[in-house]
């Protein structure tokens, strides 16, 4: 086996290992999410392609590619955007190889995080390398009442960027326009106001995923949600941080299903995830 950088050509190859983990991980850990699958690889693969420009990938092989990792760095905090091997070659030692080919890129970062599967071996591999757990988040779906659209929604625009950055910074810790640009591509972005000055922002994608979203003021957690449910979603799915109680309430009385649970951990402490909703593991 050899570990290479990976290359456009390598990138349908490598959303089919992360089709196949992902499955493989929803059969022994997550049993409610397998009504989700199949899942075409064309939907993962524009994700794997943002970081390949954007970040790092890394590709471990042999006659072909047998698993991967991704990387990028935020504002100089490290984020492993995926990590998957092939099921048929698990316990080989892969995964913490290319693991390591990640790290070893992004030394000298300030921070490095993850959000980790279920799967307890990965999590222990993550606290020997010094990422420890920092929230859990809980992914919630089911089906999308329907709602009048709160005053002071409209969309959001690249010319929405500087105030989206420093909220990042407040919420999360980093900003990545980078990443919002990824959104704006492929998600309706909404924007809350009030008065004309900006409350938060949320991305509501076409398959009924809302996030990444985020909020000055929690208390104005129900109306931001409300703007997602009323972009026109006939289910929902939203990836909570157990300390976003506001969002957690709003699901509760959506009535919405828990189905799935991660946790994200990292090497420092981070902001608390309290006034944030998730994109999913990829970009967090």
């Amino acid at each position: 086996m050899r570990i290479r950088p990976a290359e456009e050509s390598d990138l349908r190859a490598l959303a089919e290992i992360q089709v196949a983990g992902r499955e493989w991980l929803a059969r022994h850990y997550e049993p409610e999410t397998l009504h989700q699958f199949p899942v075409d690889p064309d939907g993962a693969t524009f994700t794997i392609r943002h970081v390949h420009k954007t970040g790092a990938v890394f590709v471990a092989e042999e006659t072909d590619p047998v698993g991967f990792s991704s990387a990028i760095i935020r504002e100089g905090v490290w984020f492993l955007s995926q990590l998957w091997v092939a099921p048929d070659h698990h316990g080989a030692g892969i995964g913490s190889a290319l693991l390591d080919e990640a790290l070893t890129w992004g030394h000298g970062s300030s921070i490095f995080s993850v959000v980790a599967s279920p799967f307890p071996g990965a999590q222990t591999v993550y606290m020997r390398r010094s990422m420890f757990p920092i929230w859990h988040s809980m992914e919630f779906e089911g089906e999308a009442p329907r709602v009048e659209m709160p005053e002071g929604a409209d969309e959001l625009t690249a010319g929405d960027q500087p105030w989206v950055n420093e909220l990042d910074r407040e919420v999360r810790g980093i900003a990545r326009p980078e990443d919002h640009e990824l959104f704006r591509a492929h998600a309706r972005g909404i924007a809350l106001r009030r008065g004309g000055d900006p409350l938060g922002y949320l991305y509501a994608w076409p398959e009924g995923k809302l996030g990444p979203a985020a909020i000055r003021d929690g208390r104005d957690t129900p109306d931001l949600l409300r703007a997602g449910i009323a972009a026109g979603p006939s289910r929902l799915s939203l990836i909570v941080p157990t300390t976003n109680w506001g969002a957690l309430q709003e699901a509760i009385r959506l009535r919405l299903r828990l189905v799935s649970r991660t946790v994200f951990m990292a090497s420092r402490a981070m902001p608390d995830g309290s006034r944030y909703l998730s994109s999913g593991g990829a970009l967090a």
